[in-house]
């Protein structure tokens, strides 16, 4: 199943101060699918926001993600769209914890 689960591949996971401005991560896609948009959103708000990529992510690529966290902490709702129009939507993930490391969608 595409997307059965995502990983955070780091030997050490580090959280960043709470003051910390930004979180930013690579997003591996090894969907098998093509990501066409990605959508994320500080959590304890109710709309996704934008979406954060300019242009796709193949399967096998990554792009590095920056989040500004000022305000908002480090818990965010994240969606993907896929080029096959599925979507997969992941709630409350700590993106401070995964902060300089890699962030694997399969």
């Amino acid at each position: 199943m595409k997307y059965a689960h995502v990983a955070v591949l780091s030997a050490a996971l580090f959280a960043l101060p709470l003051a910390a401005a930004a979180a930013g991560f690579d997003l591996v896609n090894k969907s098998g699918y093509t990501i066409t948009e990605v959508y994320a959103g500080p959590s304890n708000e109710s709309n996704w926001g934008d979406n954060i990529l300019d242009g796709q992510i193949r399967n096998g690529e990554e792009l590095e993600v920056t989040l500004d966290t000022s305000g908002y902490g480090c818990f965010w709702d994240v969606m993907y769209v896929f080029s096959d129009g599925d979507t997969f939507e992941e709630f409350d993930v700590d993106i401070c914890m995964i902060d300089g490391d890699s962030f694997v969608i399969e």
